[in-house]
């Protein structure tokens, strides 16, 4: 049984801190598909920094943003707290002040969420295990040697792609097994960056193309695959989208950009049980700004209903693609949707795609 529910959601918050921080100063990589993100300082010649896997295979609790990690509500004032949740109880009816996702979107949210109950969850038996498998691309900013850092057309973006597979026991606290690979660039949004990309390529060593990595519980190192609590969040998907915004630590632009990262990373994280999937799904429909940015959108062969936000404050958009007739998660992708210095407007700078299935064995 194949299903699009998804790996850790570290690997995915890591595609969103390589847009999200578009400083320009950054080479971002992948978390858990490729390792740690490496920074382009400029000077004589590149010096990159690069922590690899090998020291930090797994960093679920180094977030762009810190609300992945909270674990107890925000320290906010009553009278906030109080404004927190008047939104949310009226974004659950549609009578809030900026209400929640379009008609469309919600009906289809909500298709996918009566479809996700229905949905079988894989079942591991005993010595078999969940097998994650993640296909990434994500977009890489890199200053060289000669390029003026407060000068963001002199960056070379390029698009990276890579690959993850994670194993998960039938016994959690069994060995849980991770492999990575960084995959060779193949797109460039210009003959600098592509240049740089290849030539960055070929000085990477085997260890830090492809990895093999085992942690007792998942903790790869030393914190769970998930940082997120499963078991504090309510089922009710008022209150869960509440308590999205009240654990949130202002690490994103807007309290509504960090419910929605985080619930597409729960999503995704191959953990939640059916009950909660939907429960996201309702949740993610209160969230104003949603709406069908595509009806027929294909991700890595598989075609799904592409439903997105663009926050206020980004030139970017941020989509999920689901299955409304399984209630499968098929991905993720970032679209900029305003030109920049480097990047076409309407341009996919980064997506990521899973599958999910039972295997007898893991390497």
């Amino acid at each position: 049984m194949n299903r699009s529910i998804g790996p850790s959601d570290t690997q995915i918050d890591q595609m969103r801190e390589n847009v999200f921080a578009r400083i320009g100063e950054s080479l971002p990589a992948l978390e858990h598909a490729a390792g740690r993100s490496r920074q382009v300082l400029e000077g004589p010649t590149p010096i990159v920094l690069d922590r690899r896997p090998e020291a930090t295979p797994h960093a679920a609790q180094k977030r762009r943003n810190g609300s992945f990690l909270t674990r107890r509500l925000s320290a906010i004032s009553l009278a906030a707290a109080a404004l927190v949740a008047i939104l949310v109880i009226g974004n659950a009816f549609g009578w809030g002040p900026s209400g929640g996702a379009t008609a469309e979107a919600a009906s289809l949210l909500e298709q996918a969420a009566v479809a996700t109950i229905q949905t079988s969850d894989p079942t591991v038996g005993p010595d078999q295990f969940l097998q994650i498998s993640t296909h990434a691309v994500f977009a890489t900013y890199a200053v060289g040697p000669n390029d003026d850092p407060k000068n963001l057309a002199s960056r070379s973006v390029f698009l990276t792609p890579s690959t993850s597979t994670l194993y998960m026991p039938a016994d959690k606290s069994g060995e849980w097994v991770w492999q990575r690979t960084a995959l060779k660039p193949d797109t460039f949004f210009s003959e600098k960056a592509k240049v740089y990309a290849l030539d960055q390529w070929k000085h990477l060593g085997p260890d830090e193309r492809t990895g093999t990595f085992r942690a007792p519980d998942g903790n790869f190192d030393g914190s769970p695959w998930l940082g997120e609590d499963l078991a504090a969040m309510p089922s009710d998907p008022g209150a869960l989208l509440s308590y999205f915004y009240e654990t949130s630590n202002g690490g994103s632009n807007s309290p509504e950009e960090n419910a929605m990262v985080r619930i597409s990373d729960v999503l995704r994280s191959g953990l939640a049980p059916a009950e909660l999937r939907a429960a996201l799904y309702r949740a993610f429909a209160m969230i104003p700004g949603v709406t069908v940015v595509e009806r027929s959108a294909t991700l890595n062969g598989q075609v799904g209903v592409a439903i997105g936000r663009q926050d206020p404050t980004r030139d970017f958009r941020q989509d999920i693609i689901v299955d409304p007739a399984t209630g499968l998660l098929i991905g993720e992708r970032q679209v900029q949707v305003k030109a920049d210095a480097n990047v076409p407007a309407n341009t996919v700078i980064g997506w990521t795609s899973v599958t999910t299935t039972v295997v007898d064995s893991a390497p």
